[in-house]
């Protein structure tokens, strides 16, 4: 008698072909989708160029606000390198307190805003037994307090959240542990990424990732808003901001170093164009630096934008747990 060919999926058999047959349709549905993803992806990347193209029209329908004369339409506040866990708390309410005096329209948080450690952070040396005593968890949970902080101080805030090479370390971790399986790559990233821990859709937090193009023409992690571009990632070293403004050649706003830094350029063809760095609110002499000053800084920008586009961009500086604004929120507001 001639031996029956198939597959038994439990108490059901199915022939060869018919497995191929469905194999070949569940591709043909994934395909589909990611392909509706792609189109979704590139809606996103489209809206938010004409968000960048319109936001400085906000108040031209008639929401101008009394003080239009004397006060800039819009105000947009920048902060990076927070570190989760390695967050120096001082610097953080110092600006959480100037956050709630600006009121702004904007908040850019232009990456590492956790510090994703431990584990995670597997290609670096820890070398201390004190950099092992925070965990994961904790760390997630000191992202979180930090957003909430922010939301709460400016509740009307649109929020965009640019990848730093910290969040990055995630991404890189599961890739490494699937083997670079796409699909368990993505099946972990929806359980373990910041996005998802950080509860970024539900606070309606739009999010940039490091290793996706988000604006047509840009390096990956780069967006633009108006005149001016953010990316996390720009250099380091001596100089960063004068080697940022000539490698960008144009208006940018850059992070990573943890130092406060800023460089003008004029190119004939361009005009006046800067480079800034607000420099950071982590531990400013982390255990991983040995016994060799940082010379980091702490601080956030503020910048405010006419109608026109046209913009001033300001480095706030904090030392020592305050803040060096002084009065200048209010003699602006006034």
């Amino acid at each position: 008698m001639p031996e029956k060919t198939g597959i038994d999926l439990g108490s059901k058999r199915v022939s060869d072909s018919q497995a191929i047959n469905e194999v070949i349709a569940a591709r043909a549905a994934l395909a589909k989708a990611n392909t509706a993803l792609a189109a979704v992806t590139k809606d996103r990347d489209e809206l938010l160029v004409e968000y960048g193209d319109l936001q400085t029209a906000r108040y031209s329908a008639g929401h101008k606000s009394p003080e239009a004369n004397s006060a800039a339409s819009f105000v947009r506040i920048i902060v990076n390198d927070v570190h989760g866990s390695m967050m120096d708390k001082p610097a953080v309410e110092a600006f959480i307190h100037d956050l709630r005096e600006w009121s702004p329209n904007e908040i850019v948080l232009n990456g590492d805003i956790i510090e994703c450690g431990g584990f995670l952070a597997a290609h670096h040396t820890l070398g201390y037994v004190a950099q092992t005593e925070y965990s994961w968890q904790e760390d997630i949970a000191a992202g979180n307090w930090f957003l909430d902080q922010i939301q709460e101080a400016a509740p009307n805030a649109v929020i965009h959240f640019i990848e730093g090479n910290h969040e990055d370390r995630v991404e890189r971790w599961i890739v490494d542990q699937t083997m670079r399986h796409n699909r368990d790559s993505e099946f972990l990233r929806t359980m373990l990424s910041p996005k998802t821990l950080l509860r970024l859709d539900e606070r309606g937090v739009n999010y940039y990732e490091r290793g996706k193009h988000h604006i047509e023409g840009l390096p990956p992690g780069w967006i633009k808003l108006g005149k001016i571009f953010f990316v996390h990632e720009l250099g380091g070293g001596k100089n960063a901001a004068s080697k940022a403004v000539g490698t960008t050649a144009g208006n940018v706003v850059f992070a990573h170093t943890h130092q406060e830094d800023s460089s003008t350029l004029i190119l004939p063809g361009v005009g006046l164009v800067k480079a800034w760095n607000p420099g950071c609110l982590c531990q400013k002499q982390p255990l991983w630096r040995h016994s060799n000053p940082t010379n980091w800084s702490h601080g956030y920008a503020v910048q405010f934008i006419e109608e026109n586009g046209e913009f001033l961009h300001i480095n706030i500086p904090i030392w020592e747990g305050r803040s060096l604004v002084g009065s200048l929120h209010r003699q602006i507001r006034a």
